[in-house]
């Protein structure tokens, strides 16, 4: 991403490690930039009418988890290496639901968008009040 005149970066946030520049968010003082895979998207402030933060826990993968690990203890009995395979993979998917998904959403005239992170990220939440207050 190439800066223009009189163009400052404000803050920025990345997706998923620090470093990474290629899943990351810029807020400059003209527009928000959000680089995500292999593309980027430019965002001009003035066309930006909301920028939300939204979490959610996946209670289905939750439940879905509790019972695979459940079924993984009663197997443990019988064939321990499938039992705690089975258990394994249930605490795993009861722990990814657990701790959620959240999503940036931007909004502009013409509809919105989603960008996903793993987690409730307090890096985010701040990016986004950086964002909220260039808008108003």
């Amino acid at each position: 991403m190439k800066l223009g005149d009189d163009e400052q970066k404000v803050a920025e946030y990345f997706f998923k490690s620090a470093g990474d520049v290629s899943n990351m968010s810029i807020l400059t003082n003209r527009r928000l930039v959000v680089i995500y895979g292999n593309a980027e998207e430019s965002y001009p402030i003035s066309k930006i009418t909301a920028v939300k933060f939204i979490f959610n826990k996946s209670w289905a993968m939750i439940i879905i988890g509790a019972i695979i690990a459940f079924i993984g203890l009663a197997m443990l009995g019988s064939n321990a290496g499938a039992g705690l395979v089975a258990l394994l993979i249930g605490a795993a998917l009861a722990y990814f639901g657990w701790k959620g998904k959240t999503r940036l959403l931007i909004n502009q005239m013409g509809g919105e968008k989603f960008y996903a992170v793993r987690g409730k990220d307090k890096a985010l939440q701040d990016f986004i009040e950086s964002v909220n207050s260039k808008l108003s």
